[in-house]
């Protein structure tokens, strides 16, 4: 999905995608060139206002801010288009932000009409009396250098600098320079203007980043759709399909990075973290984008001719500008370590406030009642689950889903877990009677249920049953095994699925039931796990007796209710991050101040703590796109795959940075969540099978033949 959500950005960015198309082919067009000039374009893209979109009007530009200077640099960034609006563009919105008034008034209007180049260095050093920065981002073309030395910002203007633009750079699409200034020369100084300069380097820098990522992602799935070997398309392949899954994920949590780091209020600690989150995430996920995509073109991604080194020659020269701003993830960590916090915020309607003040009466009229008559609240309120149509929920759409998170934090909500899973499908296909014995106790907590799919033999393969019903006068015989059934030693029904029909294909002749567990051949044995608890269990059916008011949905029509959720889901931005488990990555950052090394461990750390702060923010994207009524993206999809993950990451860095404490019993905590988390990938579907489905639904490359 583009970074752009609103009505406006959208329309911003499909301008400027139909205004940038075949602008790759300039960008080939420099790469032997002796000298760098102007693109073409650049006229014309400076009469669309976009080098002064965030420029006020005063001085020339639109008025607008960083958020659609953004939309238009990730379109720039998908056709890696040549010439140095970056520069220019961080250039004035350093002036913008630090600048003198003088300095405001007579650089801001040709920075933003265009005519005149601007250009940035950001760890310039003394040398001699004179300031030095090796790596001028756009200093080729530049009239106007910012010079970031020590805290200040150093303006001059390049006519009077020594300037060395290296004949073998890396990127010769926009050519950076070696830039020595007299300070006696400069035409001013920003006091303090350096910390300014470098965190909107890291903001600009992941907007063209996000935009290169994708463009890579859907060169790389284009081709895998297109390119044959072995008789079929590669894109069948596994492999292939997981590589362009993991581009998928990578490119999502870029653009999320880079989307809430131009609106973060300027100024503030939390400008910093988003900041440093769109630099520790964004900008090496454009090098590991371009470095994908040609691996998966193979032989033609690695000449000359074709455009997929463009972009790893954008990618590394733009990552090494950006480490002049510092090292991105300790920066993640020292601030959540100072309790910084980016807090999560969206424009919701006008109705919300209505939706607010009944949630904060009922949230007040709770107190003073226990917990049992809380939950019967709840249910009665339809506060439990909101999401669910009437009578057992409120019908409620995204912006009052989100309210009702915001009014409802610090009170204990009772959750249904796995029981909710199965509730919700009856409370869609089931019949009138079967909703009213079945879901209005589940909600009140007086049953608990599991989800009877697994068995030995299938794994993730869920529409490969064995597990058989046989008809018999009023319902049905069940005989089978299920396995790896969560709770089902303490669980009242089982939703199971069952062949009722082996005449057709597999996914053919499944039909729904709630199982009591309590019957005549139901024998349920828990399974003692690595961690040595017992959560899972397998489930033995004998000759079970299944009554057909037990059915749920039709006969033989089993796999559509199997797969059915309503389409009313819960819209939150409160998950992402590690499950379940009880550790978090900023919890190891005592860990990692305390460890042998704890410059590289909180590096370590940050990392993960930007990987779990971008999380939510992918999240919170989905939120607003609910709330402004589009189409959901894939960030539902992708948030469990990358979370489960992002847990045994977060685990085993735990494991490590507790050294002897996690083995000899000193840390059990760390620990046990380090062994627990080894299920995360294989419950409810193995990382690797939600990778193929991520590329065949989200990205449309065809399923494996052999299994078709």
């Amino acid at each position: 999905m583009p970074l752009a959500i609103t009505d406006d950005h959208t329309t911003l960015a499909e301008v400027a995608r139909s205004f940038l198309a075949g602008q790759r082919a300039a960008a080939r067009g420099l790469l032997d060139a002796p000298d760098e000039q102007l693109p073409a374009f650049w006229k014309e893209l400076a009469s669309l206002g976009w080098l002064g979109l965030h420029v006020p009007e005063e001085f020339g530009g639109e008025g607008a801010g960083l958020p659609e200077l953004a939309v238009v640099l990730e379109e720039l960034g998908r056709v890696v288009a040549p010439g140095p609006f970056l520069p220019t563009a961080l250039a004035s919105a350093v002036l913008v932000e630090a600048g003198t008034p003088e300095l405001k008034a007579a650089l801001l209007p040709g920075l933003a009409d265009g005519s005149r180049v601007g250009a940035v260095g950001l760890a310039a050093t003394e040398v001699n009396g004179r300031v030095v920065d090796e790596l001028v981002l756009g200093g080729g073309l530049a009239d106007v250098v910012l010079l970031a030395v020590g805290d200040d910002v150093l303006v001059v203007e390049a006519a009077g600098t020594e300037r060395q633009i290296p004949k073998n750079g890396l990127d010769p699409t926009r050519r950076s320079a070696r830039l020595s200034a007299d300070p006696a020369t400069a035409l001013g100084r920003i006091a303090g203007g350096a910390a300014v300069a470098r965190r909107l380097a890291r903001v600009l820098a992941a907007a063209e980043a996000a935009g290169s990522a994708y463009a890579c992602l859907d060169m790389a799935v284009a081709y895998a759709k297109d390119r044959t070997q072995f008789g079929r398309t590669i894109g069948t392949f596994q492999a292939v399909k997981h590589h362009c899954a993991n581009l998928l994920l990578d490119a999502e949590l870029a653009v999320a990075s880079a989307w809430d780091a131009a609106r973060a209020p300027a100024g503030t600690p939390e400008a910093e973290l988003a900041a440093a989150l769109g630099a520790a995430r964004a900008v090496p996920a454009g090098v590991r984008a371009a470095e994908m995509n040609i691996q998966l073109h193979g032989g033609i991604g690695f000449t000359w001719e074709h455009d997929a080194h463009l972009y790893l020659r954008r990618a590394i020269t733009l990552e090494a500008f950006v480490a002049r701003t510092g090292d991105a993830p300790r920066d993640v960590a020292t601030l959540v370590a100072a309790n910084v916090r980016r807090s999560p915020d969206l424009d919701l309607p006008a109705e919300a406030e209505g939706f607010r003040a009944v949630a904060r009466a009922f949230v007040a009229s709770l107190d003073g009642k226990d917990t049992a008559a809380r939950r019967v609240a709840m249910v009665e309120s339809g506060y439990l689950v909101p999401h669910w149509p009437p009578p057992w929920g409120r019908d409620a759409g995204a912006a009052e889903q989100l309210v009702i998170e915001q009014e409802f934090k610090g009170v204990d909500v009772p959750s249904l877990g796995i029981t909710a899973w199965n509730i919700q499908t009856i409370a869609q296909h089931g019949t009138p009677e079967q909703l009213e014995r079945w879901v209005g106790p589940a909600l009140r907590g007086e049953t608990e249920w599991c989800q009877l799919f697994s068995e030995p033999g299938a794994g993730s393969d869920a529409a490969a049953i064995s597990t058989r019903g046989v008809r018999v006068e009023g319902g049905w015989r069940v005989t089978g095994q299920k396995v790896w059934t969560t709770r089902a030693h303490q669980s009242d029904w089982g939703f199971a699925t069952v062949r009722t029909d082996s005449a057709g294909k597999k996914h053919a002749g499944i039909t729904m039931m709630a199982i009591d567990l309590r019957s005549d051949g139901v024998d349920v044995r828990p399974l003692r796990e690595l961690t040595g608890e017992a959560l899972f269990n397998e489930v033995f059916f004998d000759d079970v007796f299944v009554p057909d008011d037990c059915v749920v949905g039709e006969v033989g029509q089993g796999w559509r209710v199997a797969r059915a959720t309503l389409g009313n889901e819960r819209v939150s931005i409160g998950g992402g991050g590690a499950g379940t488990l009880p550790i978090r990555a900023w919890d190891l950052l005592p860990l990692a101040a305390a460890s042998a090394d704890p410059h590289v461990a909180e590096r370590d750390v940050g990392t993960l703590v930007a990987d779990e702060l971008t999380m939510r923010l992918m999240l919170l994207r989905q939120a607003a796109r609910a709330v402004g009524g589009t189409e959901p993206g894939p960030e539902g999809n992708l948030s469990k795959l990358y979370a489960s993950e992002h847990a045994q990451r977060v685990t085993r860095l735990g494991v490590r940075l507790a050294g002897a404490a996690a083995v000899m019993g000193r840390n059990e905590l760390v620990m046990r969540c380090y062994l627990y988390a080894r299920c995360l990938t294989i419950a409810g579907g193995t990382s690797e099978i939600a990778r193929n489905q991520v590329a065949e639904r989200l990205l449309g490359l065809p399923r494996d033949p052999l299994i078709s």
